[in-house]
């Protein structure tokens, strides 16, 4: 508007003229006539011409005696003409001639150049130079209306003003432009009554008929006079359609329309402006979006108070306030929420954010909001801030509630031990998020802390009957977890008496757990009563439960000798879930070779081994065959059985003896040669391990009955020290001696003792039974390398009895030592030759947590695969192995494969790896494009939430990521702006934050 102002003025200024005062001239001569003809033409103001013959004077006669006369007429034709360099011609003939009597009028010349080239300091500080009084009224009129002018283009309105009143006093001519410049500086200073008058005056001005209408309806609608404002603008744009400020006058007379609460009126004028200026007022699209909200209209409304909130200020803060309101019409929660958030992190207006966070902690109620425990804060905060408001009463009363409903536990504990003297319900409020929050710490496998937590919520117990049953029942899992099986049934049986209702699951699994902890305890008679219960209450439970009860049930009589019973309940087992269903036949299998049913014995197994290629129990039940063979004295499928072991699993200890009996089979048929060969492949097969003893016992025998004792000795000493067990009575004396030291708990003495047998028998037959008590001793002292150097000895012999254990303690330092290799080394060779579920389980999660520090996804797989395999996998175990396994996948390239584990993950986010896997579903489908998949995934994160806070905090970032591709902008930036507010951990969050947050607001 006032560039196009300026712009008419310096138009207007550079077609005027400077006027030149008359010269008297002498008698024309003939070398004199250019001269006069030259300046008669420049007093008639024909500059052209006049330079040009100038120009040839100065050209014929180079030596006249003209004073500064010429040079001063052709300077002033080169400003006249706007030469390129009349600025230089100027400054040049100030120079050459400082007492011409002509330098004034040059120097409001140079002052007027500097002005047509809006250099306007430079303007200023010509004019000051110069006496404007000695020009000519014309030019001194012109002269102070340029320097005006650029006092008030350089925002000195106080000069400004000054000098157009001064020409508005003495100039006739350029009195419309002192008096329109003089009402837009009273305008600009809001002086808005002065102004008026003074627009009102020139508006029928040729010259301001277009320009003066806005300054007008403007101020009207700045005074609050509607009518009179939008009468005006509505008969400009009529008027003048095509002006620039016709869009300007659509934009009064929206405003003016919403003033006198024409919203329909307001919204079709405001629109039209809206859409045609580039960067529209904030103003009018607050009122525009408010008209919208009137007319009810409410998505239109939110999105164009949206566009007002690019600065922080009282009008933002309004206009997040009633987006809010206007997305709770849309019954759009979340995006209530957030505007209302924003409205409540500002103190331009106390009423607007008390209303603000009023209905932010509603919204936040309503939807069960609270990822980084605003549910507790926001009220809290309003109750802090605003005491005495007349929502509080309201605010306490829902307080209340979100005590009883809040996942934000530890900010509710905080908040309520701020209550001096709590009511039940506060306190039966903290009995749940105590218990809450031990779950929570159970989820995790903090099972020491879950206890406490547990423990706290049960002195107050006497407030929810049924929230102290849980409490029971989950600190019982606890301590179950921690191998504290009394204590663990003591509280089962407190669940028991509490439980409210009888049918739950938790009441089965509180049954089947009694029977497990008397069942770890060996009280197989009370674990047998406690499995009835469990199998007997009607109670639905999941059918791999309900066969492994079944099994246990078979287990306790099968210790009680109950064989009729035990197999019947094997039987159920199996056919209760097929999954378990080779532990029940190998035990159906086994009871019935007690009943001396070999033949049905054989015959089960062969229906196990069928069933259950893969078996955990096939060894078992290969070498339980060969005994049936032996005790139906079948000696060549005993032998065949036997030999079909130790081909398919060679690690296992159950080979070991079954490569015995091959050769005592031998042995007892008489059958010398092979029975000589078995024995030999045991001893050299097996060095060190107590079936190699007895090889080497009958093998020694069966050589005497040969008579050959020379071919023993032979062979004998062909046997490393360690795996020979021929030993003479000083050898066997002294390790016997140093062996009693160490089981009466002698250890120093003991260790010294079998220190001094290896020194004395370095291959000695009990060198490696010396070696591991060494080992072990070092082991439990932390002495690392000691005990590594003599259970590696140990690890030399690997199917000696104690190599187990050795290669355990070994592994265990090897990963303490970070040495990831070695330790997965040890951990696999376990795996191999583990003989119950337990040893197992144990190899393969060293090996599974070796490998992953290794970065060996391959393996990872591998192990992960194996460990989830099996049938009864303690949740925390399953949790990790699908954690490495994905991430493993992931590494790999394989993104289908690893986003089934973390699904399976993403189901409990109370758990870090359920928080960091519920992100990656998420990241997964935005990378995959699948943008409606992420964003539905990330909001159920922020409705679940999660204890581990920067994994939703990524959520949030990536939410925003999300609406960016999907132009959703102002959502992503109220995810963004809210996630800064309550997000306070020092990590990489902010700067994600930061950066996002920037190139939204460029794009605005």
């Amino acid at each position: 508007m006032n560039t196009k102002k300026y712009k008419w003025i310096a138009g207007c200024l550079c077609a005027l003229p400077l006027v030149v005062s008359a010269q008297q001239t002498e008698p024309l001569t003939d070398h004199r006539r250019l001269f006069d003809d030259g300046k008669e033409l420049f007093l008639r103001h024909d500059y052209a011409a006049a330079q040009q013959t100038l120009m040839q004077y100065v050209k014929q006669n180079p030596q006249a005696d003209t004073s500064d006369e010429v040079a001063y007429m052709l300077t002033c034709t080169a400003y006249e003409l706007n030469a390129s360099d009349r600025l230089e011609q100027l400054e040049k003939f100030l120079d050459t001639y400082p007492d011409s009597r002509h330098r004034n009028r040059v120097q409001a010349l140079l002052a007027s150049a500097y002005f047509f080239q809006e250099k306007y300091l430079e303007t200023i500080a010509t004019f000051k130079g110069c006496d404007l009084e000695l020009l000519s009224n014309e030019e001194r009129d012109v002269c102070t209306l340029r320097m005006a002018t650029a006092y008030q283009k350089i925002g000195n309105l106080q000069e400004a003003s000054m000098w157009f009143s001064i020409l508005k006093e003495v100039s006739e001519k350029y009195h419309a432009d002192a008096v329109y410049n003089l009402a837009y500086i009273d305008y600009v200073q809001k002086r808005y009554d002065e102004a008026l008058a003074g627009f009102r005056e020139v508006e029928s001005d040729e010259h301001y008929r277009k320009l003066s209408p806005y300054y007008i309806a403007d101020i009207y609608l700045i005074k609050g006079n509607y009518e009179q404002a939008r009468r005006i603008a509505g008969v400009y744009a009529e008027a003048y359609p095509d002006e620039p400020n016709a869009v300007q006058m659509k934009r009064i007379a929206g405003e003016a329309a919403y003033g006198m609460k024409d919203y329909m009126q307001a919204v079709q004028n405001l629109e039209v402006y809206c859409s045609e200026v580039k960067n529209p007022d904030r103003k009018a699209l607050y009122e525009l979006g408010m008209s919208y909200a009137q007319i009810g209209v409410c998505s239109k409304a939110a999105a164009r108070l949206g566009e007002v909130t690019t600065t922080q200020d009282a009008l933002t803060q309004n206009a997040y306030l009633h987006m809010g309101l206007a997305y709770l019409q849309l019954k759009e929660r979340n995006q209530a929420r957030m505007a209302f958030e924003q409205a409540s992190a500002t103190n331009y207006d106390a009423a607007v954010k008390e209303q603000a966070l009023y209905n932010y902690a509603l919204c936040i109620h309503e939807t069960s909001y609270s990822p980084f425990a605003e549910s507790v804060t926001v009220f809290e905060r309003f109750l802090n801030e605003y005491p005495h408001s007349a929502y509080a009463d309201k605010v306490n009363d829902y307080l209340v509630e979100v005590y009883m409903n809040t996942r934000s536990y530890m900010a509710a504990l905080k908040s309520i031990a701020k209550i001096s003297q709590p009511g039940e319900r506060i306190l039966e409020a903290k009995q749940k998020l105590l218990f809450r929050l031990g779950t929570q710490a159970f989820a995790q496998a903090a099972f020491e802390n879950a206890i406490e937590c547990f423990s706290q919520s049960l002195q107050l117990g006497r407030y929810n009957q049924q929230t102290k049953a849980d409490a029971y029942y989950w600190r019982g899992e606890s301590k179950y977890r921690l191998e504290q099986y009394a204590a663990a049934a003591a509280d089962f049986r407190q669940y028991l008496e509490f439980a409210q209702d009888k049918r739950t699951e938790e009441y089965g699994l509180a049954l089947y757990n009694l029977g497990y902890t008397a069942f770890k305890q060996k009280q197989y008679s009370s674990a047998q009563t406690w499995f009835a219960r469990c199998v007997q209450s009607g109670v639905s439970l999941q059918a791999t439960v309900m066969a492994d009860a079944y099994n246990r049930l078979g287990d306790c009589n099968f210790y009680a000798r109950s064989f009729e019973t035990a197999q019947q309940m094997y039987a159920k087992a199996a056919a209760t879930d097929t999954s378990l269903g080779d532990y029940s036949l190998f035990q159906e299998a086994f009871v019935k070779g007690l009943q001396r049913n070999y033949t049905g014995k054989i015959q089960t197994l062969n229906q196990m081994i069928t069933a259950y290629p893969s078996s955990q129990y096939l060894d078992d039940a290969l070498y339980e065959q060969g005994r049936a063979f032996v005790q139906l004295e079948d000696s060549e499928n005993a032998v065949k059985r036997y030999k079909l072991l130790v081909e398919r699993f060679p690690d296992s200890p159950l080979s070991r003896k079954a490569a015995n009996e091959i050769g005592l089979l031998y042995y007892q048929n008489d059958q010398y040669a092979a029975a000589i060969e078995a024995y030999k492949t045991v001893i050299t097969k097996y060095p060190g391990s107590d079936e190699a003893r007895l090889a080497q016992r009958d093998l020694r025998s069966i050589y005497i009955d040969l008579n050959k004792v020379d071919d023993y000795m032979a062979f004998a000493t062909s046997i490393p020290g360690g795996a020979n067990f021929d030993v003479n009575e000083r050898d066997s004396l002294t390790y016997v001696a140093a062996e009693r030291v160490y089981m009466r708990g002698n250890i120093s003495e003991a260790q010294s003792s079998f220190t001094r047998y290896l020194q004395s028998f370095p291959e000695g037959a009990f060198s490696v039974d010396a070696h591991y008590y060494l080992g072990l001793i070092g082991y439990n002292q932390k002495n690392w390398t000691e005990a590594t150097a003599h259970l590696n000895k140990v690890i030399e012999y690997p199917n000696n009895k104690f190599s187990g254990e050795a290669m355990s303690m070994c592994a265990v330092m090897a990963y303490d030592a970070k040495d990831y290799g070695r330790a997965l080394e040890l951990y696999k060779r376990m795996i191999d030759r583990a003989v119950s579920q337990e040893e197992r389980l144990s190899a393969e999660t060293g090996a599974l947590r070796s490998a992953y520090l290794l970065n060996d996804g391959k393996e990872v797989i591998a192990v992960a695969s194996a460990l989830l395999a099996e049938s009864k996998l303690a949740p925390e175990l399953s949790n990790e192995a699908h954690y490495y396994r994905a991430k493993a996948f992931l590494e790999a390239g394989e993104t289908k494969e690893a986003l089934q584990d973390l699904t399976v993950l993403a189901k409990d986010t109370r758990n870090v790896y359920g928080a960091e896997a519920k992100y990656l579903v998420a990241q997964l489908y935005f990378n995959a494009g699948e943008t409606a998949k992420a964003e539905k995934e990330v909001l159920e994160y922020i409705e679940v939430s999660t204890p581990h806070t920067y994994w939703l905090a990524r959520g949030f970032i990536l939410l925003s990521d999300v609406y960016v591709r999907l132009d959703r902008k102002l959502e992503a930036k109220q995810y963004l702006l809210s996630l800064q507010q309550n997000y306070q951990a020092e990590d990489d969050i902010a700067q994600m934050i930061e950066s996002r947050l920037a190139n939204l607001n460029k794009g605005e």
